[in-house]
């Protein structure tokens, strides 16, 4: 028979273990659904990568045939007014509020209270695609992340998937869509990352950005579709003398890409304070888009113009760089559709290219800088800008992309292109994974 003391003490080593027991199957517990959550999370971003990389497979495709036919036909151009009408349109009747795109997905990404509507899908598509037969000035990018976006949150929604679950989602579609319409898919990831909140990066989001960005970019090639090739980075040897001159071009690139934003947003402003019929705005914009194209001949600022930024990259100053940043200015402000990364890519890399010649520096190399750098400063995403300029043109530069999209950052202020960015109350929907 045990003494009281030994009978208190062996319950106290009973309590102990079962105590540790239970300890043990929590870590246990832990571990395991942790491993399930990121399993989850990695199938359902593969799911949106692919959906994502078919999606952006079928635009570039679309647009290609867009720009084929446009340069074949100089005569469409007379037609952009009406193509801005059917778009309008299009957006009005079927679409209304769809019209914000991306800051629309920024916002849900931020507090996800009304959803993306599948609808969204089909209208970037089509209204996209017209706007590049026709001859806007608009880009692929924005329209991209769209497009994934239109599918990837009704399908979450389906599921069952919570809010934040839904924002999540929707950081694997921005992932997936940018990093597989540009063949950059560790850019894509960066990007959706940085781009929902100015100064903030979640990086517990990592995991589904990572995944859809990879599956999406290799969807895109498994689908024989070729992204556009860049050169590489010019050799260069570093000075003081050629960083002061990196410095003075990102910020160059910094005022112009605040310039770009700022005149983007007066044009939205005067054209919906004059006219209040939605459709006729972008018929407007399409007027008078194509009346500079035709009175001062910049037919090859239309579309996405990427041949401007590739002679620039071959180290020819070519092309007036203010009128990619003026066209793309009254497409965009007055409605029409496709975002604005390549036209700020393309401007900065002519920008890059006409101070290079000024300036006396490698124009290849300025050209390089600048278009990357020039959208680090109407993006707000500089991080994601220095992967953007590694990925394209090689690492050996990336100590010159990160000074010039660190200065152009700094320089352009914080309103840019995703103006969803600036909100700076605190919302629900930042969602950790």
């Amino acid at each position: 028979m045990l003494l009281p003391c030994a009978a208190a003490a062996d319950r106290a080593t009973r309590s102990s273990s079962v105590r540790s027991d239970r300890g043990r199957t929590t870590l246990f517990e832990r571990v395991t659904g942790r491993a399930a959550h990121l399993i989850r999370w990695a199938l359902l971003a593969a799911f949106v990568g692919c959906v994502a990389g078919a999606l952006s497979a079928a635009f570039i495709e679309a647009l290609d045939w867009a720009t084929t036919s446009r340069e074949a036909r100089d005569w469409l151009v007379w037609l952009l007014p009406l193509a801005g009408l059917a778009v309008g349109s299009a957006y009005h009747y079927g679409g209304k509020g769809l019209e914000r795109g991306s800051n629309l997905i920024v916002e849900q990404i931020r507090a996800h209270d009304t959803g993306i509507p599948l609808r969204m899908s089909p209208l970037i598509f089509l209204g996209s695609t017209v706007s590049h037969l026709f001859g806007a000035s608009v880009g692929r990018e924005g329209a991209a992340l769209q497009l994934a976006a239109g599918v990837a949150d009704p399908v979450g929604r389906r599921l069952g998937l919570s809010s934040p679950d839904r924002s999540l989602l929707l950081i694997a579609a921005v992932a997936g869509g940018f990093g597989s319409v540009f063949g950059v898919p560790v850019t894509g990831a960066v990007f959706a990352l940085e781009v929902p909140r100015i100064g903030r990066v979640r990086y517990e989001r990592i995991v589904p950005a990572v995944v859809a960005s990879f599956v999406g970019d290799a969807t895109v090639s498994a689908l024989g579709v070729e992204h556009t090739r860049y050169p590489s980075l010019p050799g260069f040897e570093w000075s003081l003398s050629l960083a002061l001159r990196i410095v003075l071009l990102g910020f160059a690139a910094g005022l112009v890409a605040m310039g770009f934003v700022a005149l983007t947003h007066k044009v939205r402003d005067v054209i919906t304070r004059l006219v209040r019929w939605y459709p006729l705005r972008p018929a407007l914009g399409g007027a008078a888009v194509a009346a500079l194209v035709l009175v001062f001949g910049w037919r090859d600022h239309q579309g996405l113009s990427i041949h401007l930024a590739q002679q620039a990259f071959a180290g020819t100053a070519a092309g007036f760089w203010p009128a990619k940043p003026l066209l793309t200015a009254v497409s965009v402000g007055s409605g029409f559709v496709g975002g604005e990364v390549i036209p700020m890519v393309v401007t900065g890399a002519l920008l890059g290219a006409f101070l290079g010649s000024i300036l006396g520096a490698n124009v290849a190399l300025f050209a390089m800088v600048g278009s990357v750098a020039m959208l680090a400063g109407a993006a707000n995403t500089p991080i994601a800008c220095v992967v953007l300029g590694a990925e394209l043109f090689g690492g050996s530069g990336i100590v010159l992309f990160a000074l010039a999209c660190a200065v152009a950052y700094v320089s352009s202020g914080h309103r840019g292109i995703y103006g969803a960015q600036n909100a700076s109350a605190h919302t629900t929907g930042d969602a950790n994974l």
